[in-house]
């Protein structure tokens, strides 16, 4: 999935794509935070926990199936045939299938890596170039950015430290910002998504006060917004950045609103024509009208169906 940024300005982007799968298989049994994997997978002790320099990959444990299809979990520790994991906090591993509890039905998982700076961009972009990364855990709207990662000329940087391999968090959009002369041409290659979308959308603000959440959606091909299942409240709104003008810190070209029932740009309903974009990231703004809470946004995308 490519797309462009222009000289001097501001993208909003989210990655469309995974990273390949370094394990497939279903889940014998779970307790507490921990998947015991049937079969004899023999992996060694915390393999799929990043130990710089020699293991730089961060994993998650991504569940492929059932009432829970499209949860990620990060990996803290594994042992020969287990993995520990840890989750957001409004998430738990109850109602997931194993061999255990369902025998031949048990819900299966992809162990894969986190997209990294590196990995997702690599040295393609030019030096000077910066990742920004906003807040998840702050109430409130037009939130500033909480890390800035910076191409430098060898590695990508937050401060002085390396950090090619830091973990970017699955379903989240970002800015990349081109503060070159010449325009960043960037290609996203990955594994298309098998397992439906699953993101926590979360408000943190009390009643009267919305919230900004950066999100972006797991297909490589346009999806209309009416049937991606978004749209909680009567007064979400939808920020659309348009990544072909020049400029930084562009304010959104089109915002559509939720009336409860159909997404709006202005009195029209464009629910089933308004495309959402592969590689394309989103503010979602959760209504002022509800408190604060929770809500898993879920989704099969259409060539799933």
């Amino acid at each position: 999935v490519s797309t462009t940024v222009p000289a001097q300005s501001d993208a909003v982007l989210a990655v469309p794509l995974y990273r390949a799968a370094e394990f497939k298989g279903v889940i014998q049994s779970i307790s507490g935070n921990v998947l015991t994997v049937s079969g004899t997978p023999n992996w060694t002790a915390n393999q799929f926990v990043q130990a710089l320099p020699g293991q730089t990959k961060t994993y998650a444990v991504l569940i492929a199936s059932g009432t829970k299809e499209g949860m990620i979990g990060r990996v803290t520790a594994n042992g020969t045939s287990t993995l520990t994991v840890t989750l957001d906090a409004s998430d738990d591993l109850t109602g997931i299938k194993t061999e255990v509890t369902d025998p031949g039905l048990a819900d299966q998982i992809d162990v894969m890596p986190y997209w990294t700076p590196n990995s997702l961009l690599g040295s393609a972009i030019s030096t000077g170039a910066r990742m920004l990364l906003f807040p998840s855990n702050q109430a409130g709207v037009n939130l500033a950015s909480q890390t800035t990662i910076v191409k430098g000329p060898s590695s990508w940087l937050i401060g002085a430290t390396n950090s090619d391999d830091f973990a970017l968090e699955f379903g989240q959009s970002f800015v990349l910002r081109n503060q070159t002369a010449t325009v960043q041409t960037i290609s996203m290659v990955g594994s298309v998504p098998m397992s439906s979308h699953r993101v926590k959308i979360n408000k943190l603000s009390a009643v009267g006060t919305a919230q900004d959440i950066r999100i972006g959606y797991a297909s490589p091909v346009p999806e209309t917004i009416g049937s991606l299942g978004l749209g909680f409240s009567a007064g979400d709104r939808l920020l659309v950045f348009d990544n072909s003008t020049t400029g930084f810190n562009k304010s959104a070209s089109v915002t559509l609103v939720f009336n409860g029932t159909g997404w709006l740009q202005g009195s029209t309903d464009v629910s089933s024509s308004f495309l959402l974009q592969p590689g394309q990231g989103y503010i979602f703004r959760r209504s002022p009208s509800v408190g604060a809470g929770t809500i898993t946004w879920t989704d099969t995308q259409s060539y799933l169906q």
